[in-house]
């Protein structure tokens, strides 16, 4: 994969015009090429499901989406799949055609949300095993506040995964802590630990914060309490996660590949993260390419 960081974008709704849809690609162009240091475009899966597990697609073809947005920046893309939903082989047969006819080799297999539902297709580790047998790069996500975290990001790593893309974050404990822990379970399995794409997404308005606080981002009141009372949240939020980055980079008791995956969240963020990209500029960390 390429060097610099990482920048999700979302892909439009499948409702929305071409010209729309014109539009916002070449914002999105335009601040990668301002940002200057993108290495990859990571791409993700927005998908909902209704109380069985039935998943509905509300936005265009991130395979379609991702090969315009590689043609118009030059950058390597990477997306993200929610694995479960269909069978393995439907599963294996999507890779394939992605692979062959989209010229796509980075991808993230992403767990279903439901937990306890009963899925037609794999499991993450099920994917990764699929993954191993094809000519690609794959990683799986990382969630801080999930129990046993280390546990399974060991397994995952075994089962063949190459990188980690983390939840937003906004607090840097239990993520130092499942890092570090993963850590030491690699070295007393005598296991290569792999590289970890941490998630930042600056926020400028409650609702943005309501919006990641329903997705499972650890935003606690404390934090949440500054961003409401400052006088510009935005930049307040930049601030946070200027603070986190360093304390994150700063409390990893070995030596591993860490590296930044920006996201905007909501397209109004679009400029904050831009401004998010060169304010990290300034830390004293070394990110990984």
């Amino acid at each position: 994969m390429g060097n610099g960081i990482m920048f999700e974008v979302l892909p439009p709704s499948k409702l929305a015009s071409e010209n729309y849809i014109a539009k916002v690609t070449e914002n999105v162009v335009r601040v990668v090429n301002e940002i200057g240091n993108v290495g990859i475009l990571n791409i993700p899966e927005i998908v909902e499901e209704n109380h069985i597990g039935q998943p509905y697609y509300r936005n265009v073809d991130i395979r379609k989406y991702g090969n315009l947005l590689e043609k118009k920046t030059g950058k390597e893309i990477m997306i993200n799949t929610v694995v479960g939903h269909y069978g393995a082989e439907r599963f294996s047969r999507w890779l394939d055609e992605s692979i062959l006819n989209h010229g796509i080799k980075n991808f993230v297999f992403v767990g279903a949300k439901i937990n306890g539902m009963k899925y037609l297709g794999p499991s993450v580790t099920e994917a990764n095993q699929i993954g191993n047998n094809k000519n690609i790069k794959f990683g799986n996500i990382f969630i801080p506040n999930r129990p046993e975290e280390a546990e399974r990001l060991f397994a995952k790593t075994k089962s063949g995964c190459s990188l980690f893309t983390s939840q937003v974050l906004f607090e840097h404990d239990k993520a130092a802590h499942a890092i570090n822990a993963y850590l030491k379970k690699c070295r007393q399995h005598k296991l290569n630990p792999i590289k970890f794409y941490l998630s930042f997404a600056p926020v400028s308005s409650s609702e943005d914060i309501e919006f990641l606080k329903w997705l499972g981002v650890d935003i606690s009141g404390k934090t949440e309490s500054r961003l409401k009372r400052s006088s510009n949240m935005g930049e307040e939020s930049i601030n946070i996660i200027q603070d986190l980055i360093s304390r994150i980079f700063g409390s990893i008791d070995d030596k591993i590949g860490l590296a930044l995956n920006l996201e905007y969240i909501m397209l109004h963020n679009l400029e904050l993260t831009k401004s998010l990209a060169q304010r990290i500029s300034e830390l004293k960390i070394t990110i990984d390419s």
